[in-house]
Parts: C-alpha cells; structure tokens; sequence
C-alpha cells in the first residue's frame, strides 16, 4: 500500500522561547553595533534577514538558530578587533567577508525555503535538511578558522605598516621584498578535494591533510640587503639551488625582447600554462612565458629559471633560454609549442577509438607521471609529501608525439608542512582519473553530468576507472609502474593497440580485482534472486527485466553465497537526533528477530535492511566471460546485454507508538494542602465505586522513572514472510494465529523497496573472442 502522510502534533523542543528572544534581541543590539564597520554591512543585513526568517520556521529551529548565532558571533568579534581602525582593514579580510556575504545568502536562502515548505516535503526531504545544516555549520568554522580573529588580524595591520614603510624609502628600481610575519590567508578549497590548505603561524589541522607554514623573522624598520636571487625561498626548491646566482647559465642562452616575434595572442589559461604565446625566434617557433607583475613576477621568473635549469625530462617543459635581469618583463622561452589540455585528448581518444586505446592512454600517463615525480624527487631532494604538493599543484599539457608535459607548481614563499592520509600512489591516480570527464566518478545518473558524456560514454568511463583502480597502485602503496603493464605497452608500441579483453586478464591476479559491481538503487522488491540471468528489452529498465534463468539454481556454476541484515531505530522527538543500531537474533527459517524498547508515549521508527550477495565477485565476472555467448544465443540478445545478479537487498521502514496520552505531572514545589493527591477521592467519585487508577492508568508515582515496554519486529529477506510486530520473541509458523500487541500500541509496516548489484561486460570484451 501507498505511503500516507498523518499530520500529528509535535512536542516542542526544550527551548525557552522567552529566553530565545531576548538573546535574539541580544545579538541583533550587537550586530547593530557592527554595521559602523562598512565592510561587514552586507553582511550583518543578511543576518537580520536570517534572523527574522527563524521566527517563521516551525521545525529545525534549534539547528537554525545554532547557525545563525554562531554567525553572528564571528561578525560581532571581527567589530570588536577591528574597532576604532576601520579604514586599516586588510584586502585579505575584506575578500573573506565578501565570501562569508555570500555563504549568508546561501543560508538564508535555504532558510526561506525551509520556512515556506510544506509538512510533507520536509518529512521527504529531511534527510537533505538535516545534512545541508551540517555543511552549512561547517562552512561557518571554516570560515571562523579562515578569519584568525584576534591574532592574524593585528598580524596584517603590522605587516602592511612594514610593507607601507619600506615602500616609501625604496631608492632603486627593483623593489627588495622583506621578509615578514607569516601573513593572514583565506581558507582554500578545491572543488574536487577534500584536502584544506592554510597559511598560518602554527600548525592547523585539516581533514584529510595537514599544512602549516612559517617564514624567518626579520625586524622591524630593517631592510635585507641580499640581492633577490640570494633571498629566494621556495617550498620545492632545495637551498643550494636557492643561493646560486644567475651568472652560470649552463649552456641556456639569454633572449632580449627585440629577438622574439609575436605571432599570435594566447589562448593558454591553465595554471602554470596560461598566457604563454607562440613566437619566432630566429626562423624558430617556440613559446614564450612572460612575468608580469611588479611584487612576485620576478621571484617567480627566478624560481622557474633555476629549476628548469637544473631539471631536464621528457616529461617536464623544456626550456630553451631566458631573458636578462634587467628586463622590464622578463620571460623564458619554452620548446612546447603545440599543446592541448589531457582531458581534450582523453575525449578526442574516448569519441574514436576503442575503450582499449584509452585505457592505454591513461596507462602511459600514469606511467610519465611516476617517471616525473621520481625523477623530481631525486633532483631536488624532496620527500614524498613535498612530491605530491608538486603534481597535486602541476598544471598539465601533452605535446603533439602525445607526450604528457608536467607545467611547474606555483611559487610557495617560506617554509610548509604538509601531511596527508593517503601515499604518492593515490595522489598519482587521482591526477589520472581526473582527466577524464566527470572527474573520473562511476556515476549512473547520465542526465546530471558533463555534457559530452552521453550514456554510452560514461558507461565506457566507468569501465575505465573499475580497471584502472584495480590495476594501477593507490593508497599507500608503492607507487612503482607494474612491470607486467610495462611489457604490455612496450608490445604494442609499434603495433596494434591493446584490447579491452587483454587489460581484463590482467586484473584477475591482481590483489582486490574486480570486486567491483554496478548497481541500482531502486527495484521491484522480491524480484531479483543472486544468480539470476538476464537482460533489459530496448527502451525498458529494471522492472522489465527478462529473466533467463538462475545459474545457481539451475546447477550451471556453485558459487558461495552470504546473507547480513542491519536495522537502525530512532526517535523524532529527540533532539539532538541520532540513529541507533539494532542487534538482531537469528530464528529458523532465515528470519530476524528485532527487539526495540519503546518509551512511555513515544514512537519509535526502525528500518530494516536484508542482503544477500556472492562471496567472491570476481567468479561472476570470470562466469560472464566463459558463457556469456551460450546465454545470448538463448535469448536472442548479444552477450554485452546480459545482466548477472550478484547482490539483492530490501529496505523496509517501520514503526511502533505508545499513544496513550501523557499523564498530568504537578508542579514539583510545595503543594496546597487543599488540592493533594486523595485515593479515596479517585475511588468514590460522583458516588460510584471506581476500581483503583481508573481513569488514571498512565499514573506513574512520582520519582519513579516509567519503563519501556519491549516489542518484537519480526522481519525475513524471504518473500513469503509476512513482517510483523509481535508482544513474543518467537516467530509462530504460518497459519497460526499471532498474538497482537497491547491495545495503547500502534504500528506501521512500511512499504518494502528492493536494491540490486550486478556485472555486466562491454562489447569489446567479444572482440577477437
């Protein structure tokens, strides 16, 4: 039966409204005070909004109200900080507040839905709601984190007075930079990474990755007297190469600006890449990389003149001179002339070659960039933190022969640290699996990716990424090429490309191969068994589906099978919310017993989910691949359309509720002789003789904390049990009558929604078989 939707009261939360509203009153006093602060104006206007439109919410007003105080507060204590010396506000500071402006927006934004939503799209979506308030609520630390408050802020007042100083008693035309305090920076966060990288005088804990950074002091009112080659520091660079001079040139020419011809404008605006234009030089074409910018063009054109100098790889841009010092913009000239992006390549290669061509494609990079990163390791003595900071930061290009090209990392002033939970090998594959479009993800929502990937090209990126993950090296693993993928590509390097079939042998020796399985979240429940045979009719999906047979059933193949099931309880009226496991006890005939505790007047909500699935995936793929023809011809079909079940799952929602009414609790302080407790009263009232508690049945005497009455939820993946609630931990047979529960319970057995995963192989998996 359909899910409906009962309207019922909800107990309100602890919360004094009375005491709410004069700490709201509070805060907007404060923030008041706040908009003498031009630059935060916006932003507390935002805030006000958020707080009226709290008043309006009837649910997840506690959560609401949390985020909204914790914004406030952030602005109230940058008011504070920065009071009396407004107009010395740091640009660093004003882009963080325009950022944490329109994070606001955001917030109220999803407030005023919140507010405008009706019961039931907020019972649907409240999963979403409670996940959105904790990413908003983490974006707001984020932000707190970003500000620094009271330390980074006096910092940056400082070092602009310093900088502002030197600069006015400069005499030469280059001005020399001074070394300065660590200097306050935003909170970076790359769309595609977890990782969080920050720019602070201590170390600062992040997920996934850790940074800090820490630069030599240098006094105030002192100016260093070192040539800027002589000062250069950079995260990569090793010192003996920062201290050398630039009067070696080690066989690299230098170019003044009258010998290079433009021929053209740029069209490069990738990372280390962008802006460089194609030039003749002396009848030769080649690239040129200009440095504009009066503070940092210099340190950056310095930092890349030595490390081109000293680095040479097929794999790395090949420099072929350099401008003089003296120049007004100076700039290198590379020999890269004809580039494109990876990704443009891997989309051309995926549009007209097979799906073996690409998956070769993405093996020799991978292969160019272990050779990259080791070699760099070795020349500039780095570890292997440092080594991922350099491809993680590297911008990429491949070269006409489809030679990949690793553009330098940006310039890192001073001293970091960094530390991540995950090895070179990861880092590696990740930059690979990048390449391709959709970044890489199995995904089966074809309609919300990337243009170009049409549903038959993200199934053939899916199949793509399952391979390379389980060939390739990841986690903390040795990022070392495998030698048996070397030979493979050293084979067909002169001759035909490799074939799909050839990369899948591989996997089967591999540790953790092909345990992966596509899969789909919602099917008709009880459908689909593990072992079942089939295919999908043209145009049709999953409740389609033409099942040919059950290849465990049928005695075609033994393959070991698995059951596990898992349930979860809660209560909406609890605050903060937190889901709860349930331990289940086996009874006869596979079914589960689930023992749920439910408090006086409440109601509990349980869900249970049931699996059953193969030990070992990888028998299924090798199974597909042995009969796979013989099944088709069964079906008429081709044999990449043939589907094997190897996991089925339920998931079924319930409840059970106390509805009797909660009994009146008198006020705890000294009571009125006049109006205490009479049993007699009770008993004898209007002249008829009552039993004792009549009328008062939910009586609890006071002090004494009521119990909870334990039920059973009897549930079973088999399709011929019947889920029920039962008073008894016993599961009776069919046909004997059940014992129901008490009469002030009430329940719900939710309807059962199925979920399935699957093999299915690829065309190319036939070629040549």
């Amino acid at each position: 039966m359909p899910l409906r939707f009962i309207r019922t009261k909800k107990l309100g939360i602890d919360i004094d409204p009375l005491q709410a509203a004069i700490s709201t009153t509070a805060f907007a006093r404060d923030l008041m005070a706040t908009m003498q602060f031009p630059p935060a104006t916006a932003a507390v206007s935002v805030l006000l909004l958020i707080l009226q439109t709290i008043q309006e919410i009837q649910v997840n007003r506690s959560s609401c109200d949390r985020l909204a105080r914790r914004a406030a507060q952030i602005l109230i204590d940058i008011e504070e900080q920065m009071r009396g010396r407004y107009h010395e506000a740091p640009e660093a500071l004003l882009r963080n507040l325009d950022k944490f402006e329109s994070t606001l927006t955001s917030i109220h934004q999803f407030m005023r839905k919140l507010a405008d939503s009706k019961w039931s799209d907020r019972f649907l979506r409240k999963s979403s709601i409670d996940d959105a308030l904790v990413e908003y609520m983490r974006m707001l630390d984020e932000a707190a984190q970003a500000f620094q408050l009271a330390t980074l802020i006096n910092i940056h007042l400082a070092v602009s007075s310093l900088r502002g100083n030197a600069a006015s008693n400069a005499t030469t035309a280059r001005v020399v930079d001074t070394s300065s305090p660590p200097a306050y920076l935003e909170v970076l966060n790359e769309p595609d990474s977890d990782a969080v990288e920050i720019r602070s005088p201590g170390v600062v804990d992040a997920a996934g990755r850790i940074v800090a950074e820490s630069d030599p002091p240098v006094a105030a009112g002192e100016e260093s007297l070192l040539p800027p080659e002589k000062r250069l520091t950079d995260h990569y660079l090793p010192e003996e190469l920062s201290s050398l001079s630039l009067e070696d040139d080690h066989g690299f020419r230098r170019y003044h600006q009258s010998e290079v011809i433009l021929r053209g404008r740029s069209r490069l605006q990738d990372g280390w890449w962008a802006g460089a234009t194609e030039v003749q030089v002396q009848g030769q074409r080649a690239l040129i990389k200009k440095y504009d910018g009066k503070d940092h063009g210099y340190s950056k054109w310095l930092r890349d003149v030595k490390v081109l100098q000293n680095l040479y790889h097929p794999n790395l841009p090949q420099m072929l001179g350099f401008s003089d010092e003296q120049a007004p913009t100076p700039f290198i000239l590379l020999a890269n002339v004809q580039t494109q992006s990876p990704q443009a390549l891997v989309r051309e290669v995926l549009r007209s070659s097979s799906l073996g061509t690409s998956m070769e494609l993405l093996l020799r990079f991978y292969r160019d960039l272990v050779d990259t990163a080791m070699y760099v390791q070795r020349q500039l003595n780095l570890d292997e933190n440092k080594v991922q900071d350099f491809i993680e930061a590297s911008s990429l290009r491949v070269d006409s022969l489809k030679t990949l090209v690793v553009g330098l990392p940006p310039l890192r002033d001073g001293k970091w640290h960094t530390a991540r939970s995950y090895g070179l090998a990861q880092t590696l594959l990740d930059v690979c699996l990048r390449m391709l479009p959709n970044n890489g993800r199995v995904t089966y929502s074809y309609t919300k990716g990337e243009e170009f990937a049409t549903k038959e090209m993200q199934k053939n990126i899916n199949h793509l990424v399952t391979l390379a993950r389980a060939l390739l090296p990841s986690g903390r693993q040795s990022p070392v090429f495998p030698t048996q993928l070397e030979a493979l590509i050293e084979e067909t390097k002169y001759e035909t490309s490799l074939t799909l079939r050839q990369i899948r042998d591989l996997t089967w020796s591999a540790e953790g191969a092909h345990d992966h399985t596509w899969y789909e979240r919602t099917v008709p429940a009880d459908k689909f068994s593990v072992g079942d045979i089939g295919y999908i009719p043209v145009g049709g999906d999953f409740e389609s589906f033409v099942l040919l047979g059950n290849i465990i059933k049928d005695g075609k193949a033994v393959l070991d099978l698995s059951q596990r099931s898992h349930g979860e309880h809660w209560c909406w009226e609890h605050f903060p919310r937190r889901r709860e496991a349930l331990q289940a006890y086996g009874l006869p005939e596979a079914v589960a017993g689930w023992p749920v505790a439910v408090p006086p007047y409440t109601q509990i909500d349980v869900v249970v989910v049931h699996e059953a699935f193969l030990s070992c995936v990888k028998d299924a793929w090798q199974y597909l691949l042995k009969n796979s023809k013989g099944h088709a011809a069964d079906g008429g079909i081709r044999p990449e359309d043939l589907i094997l079940v190897t996991h089925v799952g339920t998931y079924q929602d319930f409840f059970v509720k106390d509805f009797r009414p909660k009994p009146f609790m008198p006020q705890t302080h000294a009571p009125n002789p006049r109006f205490a407790a009479n049993q007699f009263h009770h008993q004898h009232l209007h002249g008829f003789h009552q039993p004792s508690g009549f009328g008062l049945q939910n009586h609890v005497p006071f002090n004494q904390p009521a119990l909870p009455a334990i039920v059973y939820l009897l549930t079973s993946l088999d399709a011929n049990h019947d889920p029920h609630w039962s008073p008894s931990p016993v599961c009776l047979p069919k046909g004997v009558p059940r014992q129901p529960l008490a009469r002030h319970f009430t329940t719900k057995i939710g309807w059962k929604t199925g979920f399935l995963n699957y093999v299915q192989l690829h065309a190319e998996d036939f070629d040549g078989a």
